[in-house]
């Protein structure tokens, strides 16, 4: 396979130097060679594949040896990239934003011939409905503006496994109030929401929303229980008892709702806005969706809009796999798996911030767009300048592995 990148771009390289705490200069090099690979390299994401397409990366072996044994601290690498991430929002964000916090988690499948990588379980697959051999991943996404960023991430391994292994037992609720607690608040953000789907959206998350002082904004299920006027009930049999078509219309990114908002006791807690939202479709109106919140203050159609940015959070899963293989290593220790996952959102969040200091660079997509631009016009600029200083072509096809 021919090597269609020269070499590493000086843009991750300084992005390296601002995360650093103190690793080898070959360590480094490792690093910067595997981000850049996952960015650039098109088609199958691998560290064999990394290694073919960059013209100057060390032999496989050696980077496969880095995530499993070379001796750094993942744990540090990974505070300095949240520390950094909050440091460079400080300078970009305007006085007076309202930011917000998605929690979710994803699964990465594995096929069945993978079973002897270490941590593999099954977890729950919305888009199968079964439950598939994987990786489940908890993270959550800082929003503020048009700046989305992933923050934190941690594997969720189920109890069985990590009694086996002496492992730390954590519950997806464990792992996701351990992000809203650890979140630092930018300076210039007067309002903090967190935003969860309907499995996350329970009174331990909302009670550690509100000691840490944010907000909450969540999707619940049509089965919670409320208490109107002192009844027990489940929401839907109250959305029975009302008349839909004489709400008020909403509307939120050009989709018209109308909306009935609750105010009342929901599982021990006294003062919950819960909005029940119609979505009108022509004539008539779709099933109600239930969403629920913790701040009073806001209306109808801010508790919908608010609640679409958890969306944020998909569209970041879609980047991690489509585009930067966070779904499609190949290592098999622990170790290695994990600290795969930290160079993907090390890769990811250089991503963002540079694409924030661009300001034609509209998403995630069009930034790596612009970093494959700058391999490929000095993969040009290389081939150029060796022709032009009378470099023999079998000594250009040697550095860029083609076979004569």
């Amino acid at each position: 396979m021919p090597s269609n990148i020269l070499t590493v771009n000086d843009e991750i390289f300084n992005y390296i130097d601002d995360v650093n705490y103190g690793m080898t200069n070959s360590q480094i090099n490792h690093l910067a060679t595997i981000m850049h690979g996952l960015i650039n390299v098109s088609g199958n994401k691998s560290i064999s594949s990394i290694g073919k397409a960059i013209a100057n990366s060390k032999d496989k072996s050696c980077m496969y040896k880095f995530l499993s044994s070379s001796d750094f601290d993942e744990n540090v690498l990974n505070s300095n990239r949240i520390n950094h991430i909050t440091q460079s929002l400080e300078s970009v964000i305007s006085s007076g934003s309202v930011g917000f916090i998605s929690i979710d988690d994803t699964i990465n499948k594995k096929s069945i011939n993978t079973r002897s990588m270490d941590g593999l379980g099954y977890h729950y697959s919305h888009t199968e409905g079964k439950s598939v051999l994987s990786y489940c991943v908890v993270t959550s996404n800082f929003s503020v503006g048009d700046i989305s960023i992933p923050i934190d991430f941690e594997s969720y391994y189920k109890e069985d496994y990590c009694r086996t292994f002496k492992k730390e037992f954590k519950s997806k609720i464990d792992i996701a109030k351990e992000f809203i607690q650890d979140f630092k608040q930018p300076s210039k953000c007067d309002k903090i929401y967190v935003l969860t789907d309907s499995w996350y959206t329970s009174s331990p998350i909302i009670r550690e929303t509100l000691n840490q002082g944010y907000q909450f904004i969540g999707a619940i299920k049509s089965n919670r229980i409320i208490y109107s006027n002192g009844m027990k009930m489940q929401i839907s049999e109250f959305a029975k008892t009302i008349n839909p078509y004489s709400l008020d219309v909403v509307t939120v990114k050009g989709k018209d709702y109308r909306v009935y908002l609750y105010k009342g006791n929901v599982n021990n807690f006294d003062n919950i806005s819960i909005a029940i939202c119609y979505e009108v479709d022509g004539c008539k109106l779709k099933e109600p969706f239930y969403i629920i919140t913790s701040d009073l203050d806001i209306d109808e159609k801010t508790i919908i809009e608010y609640y679409a940015i958890r969306w944020t959070i998909e569209t970041n899963y879609k980047y991690l796999k489509s585009n930067l293989g966070f779904d499609k290593y190949r290592v098999r220790s622990l170790i290695s798996i994990e600290r795969y996952f930290l160079i993907v959102f090390l890769s990811i969040d250089f991503l963002e911030l540079f694409r924030v200091t661009k300001s034609v660079l509209e998403s995630i997509g069009e930034t790596i767009k612009y970093q494959e631009n700058l391999s490929f016009k000095a993969l040009v600029d290389y081939i150029y300048c060796k022709s032009k200083g009378n470099t023999c072509i079998e000594d250009i096809y040697k550095t860029l592995n083609i076979a004569c």
